[in-house]
């Protein structure tokens, strides 16, 4: 079908019956970001995402008597690809509206958050590890987390996105008033795992194996693949634009880490790195319990040396609609997806694959582009 941004892009709120109600309004701008952010070169850690819709009404009514819509109702924006499909849920954070003399019309700007902010920002009673192995597991834990989040606030809840099992166990742990978030990022450093809201309103999380899995993904050209190299496949996305580039600081070559609460240690050297793009140190202390004497630190040292190159794309652009009027499947694919980049510049092609790190949406009237942020992962 035809895509027209127009008619095929709606915004909703839920009243506190669930009763869901459609914005009705001349012009829809809207922005979305939402993923994992990147830290020390190493850490996948989840952040919040933002959703940003501006829009213009003709009545003053909402100005005037004040909307129905108000801070912490559930908010969604969906797109028509045949039916119905959500690309933002979370809740409304901050409402702004002023009108404007020029137009006559009322501008509209509602603020919200996806459902990484509930997951990040739970204060809880209290949390624990403690136990077995398999207790202390970090699918256990992140289960147990769960749990402890939804007992405060039910708003949320996530599962595994993947089969594979655990790579590591927590240390014992407990804390008083603690922050999920705090928590979370712990167990996800100690893992290497993500985690992150998806577009419909749940949260998805990965282990260390299924990250791994991810990355087993190997070239082929029947998947689907950015380029600025022209196709007519289904598959094949236009570049807009692309970030490529090359940062030293953003590696790590020779790696020590320790375990909290411990004296055991592990070095891993990436030799082949440290020869190519010169010495890159540094010193990582991690929270999780190092059952196998130094088997489970070692790997840990050597998944993140390994990963030890400077030379990347970090972001690329796409247009959500194609050549034909049609809307790009791009638009279906979500954190950690392992995208396919192509680039040919210079009597030099590249073709490397990457993990989507972050989703951004850029929509007017008039143009849809997604930008995604790209990382070769640990």
């Amino acid at each position: 079908m035809t895509f027209d941004i127009k008619e095929d892009i709606r915004v909703s709120y839920q009243l506190d019956d669930e009763t869901v109600v459609y914005i009705d309004c001349d012009v829809y701008e809207v922005d979305i970001d939402r993923g994992i952010d990147i830290e020390e070169g190493v850490f996948a850690r989840p952040s919040v995402g933002t959703a940003t819709v501006s829009l213009m009404k003709d009545s003053l009514s909402d100005l005037v008597s004040g909307p129905a819509y108000r801070s912490d109702m559930p908010f969604q924006i969906e797109y028509n690809d045949g039916s119905w499909k959500s690309l933002f849920y979370g809740y409304i954070q901050n409402i702004s509206m002023g009108y404007v003399a020029t137009t006559g019309k009322l501008q509209v700007t509602i603020t919200a958050y996806d459902m990484t902010r509930v997951a990040l920002n739970t204060r809880l009673p209290s949390f624990s590890i403690t136990g077995s192995a398999t207790q202390k597991s970090f699918k256990t834990v992140m289960d147990n987390l769960e749990d402890a989040v939804r007992a405060v606030d039910s708003r949320t809840a996530w599962a595994q996105d993947g089969s594979g099992g655990s790579a590591t166990a927590s240390n014992d742990y407990f804390e008083v008033e603690v922050i999920s978030g705090d928590v979370m990022n712990m167990i996800l450093d100690a893992e290497l795992g993500w985690f992150w809201a998806t577009p419909n309103g749940f949260c998805s999380w990965k282990t260390r194996n299924d990250i791994n899995s991810v990355q087993g993904t190997t070239w082929s050209s029947s998947n689907p693949t950015i380029s600025n190299v022209h196709s007519s496949s289904a598959n094949h996305y236009c570049m807009d634009a692309i970030d490529y580039s090359y940062n030293s600081d953003d590696i790590t070559n020779v790696v020590k880490v320790t375990e909290t609460g411990g004296l055991a240690t592990a070095t891993s050297t990436n030799s082949t790195s440290v020869a190519d793009y010169g010495r890159q140190a540094q010193d990582f202390e991690v929270n999780f319990w190092n059952t196998s004497g130094l088997g489970t630190l070692g790997a840990w040292a050597s998944q993140v040396s390994a990963a030890a190159n400077p030379r990347s794309v970090k972001s690329v652009s796409v247009p959500a609609v194609r050549r034909d009027g049609t809307l790009s499947t791009i638009v279906d694919k979500d954190i950690c997806y392992p995208m396919q980049v192509e680039f040919s510049a210079g009597g030099t092609t590249l073709q490397e694959i990457y993990l989507i790190s972050r989703i951004g949406h850029t929509i007017t009237s008039e143009h849809w582009e997604v930008n995604l942020g790209l990382w070769r992962g640990i």
